[in-house]
């Protein structure tokens, strides 16, 4: 079920995005399932269906649903491969962040890589699966 906040500076087409898009990381929308009409969501949402209509045209430009005419909008098979790609890309940001701010601090990069070592391997214990 998607949830909207509209006293959040997030745009209401972003944050439908990113709903979608979760559901679709955790499996819980696969493949070729069908997404609800825009004027459905839109009416269930209490929004303009132009609002909805943009996030499902920017979800399709990403590759994360399409389109049958007349059908409605759908899964793509694609989806799993853009939720690795939008995974790696979040987490090199985060990387570049956290090495960014390692280096204002004039740690070098033996240093950084480290204390990711020293990070990682604790974070795996932490989680029981030794090393």
């Amino acid at each position: 079920m998607i949830k909207v906040d509209p006293s959040s500076y997030v745009p209401i087409y972003e944050q439908i995005k990113k709903e979608f898009k979760k559901e679709i990381f955790q499996g819980e929308l696969k493949p070729h399932d069908a997404l609800p009409s825009i004027r459905d969501l839109a009416t269930e949402l209490l929004i303009n269906p132009n609002t909805v209509a943009r996030a499902y045209r920017e979800l399709e430009m990403d590759g994360f649903i399409y389109t049958k005419k007349g059908k409605g909008c759908y899964v793509s098979d694609d989806s799993s491969q853009k939720r690795d790609e939008e995974l790696k890309a979040v987490l090199i940001q985060s990387f570049d962040n956290a090495i960014g701010e390692a280096r204002k601090f004039g740690l070098s990069p033996s240093e950084i890589q480290k204390l990711f070592d020293e990070r990682l391997s604790t974070s795996h214990k932490a989680m029981g699966k030794g090393e």
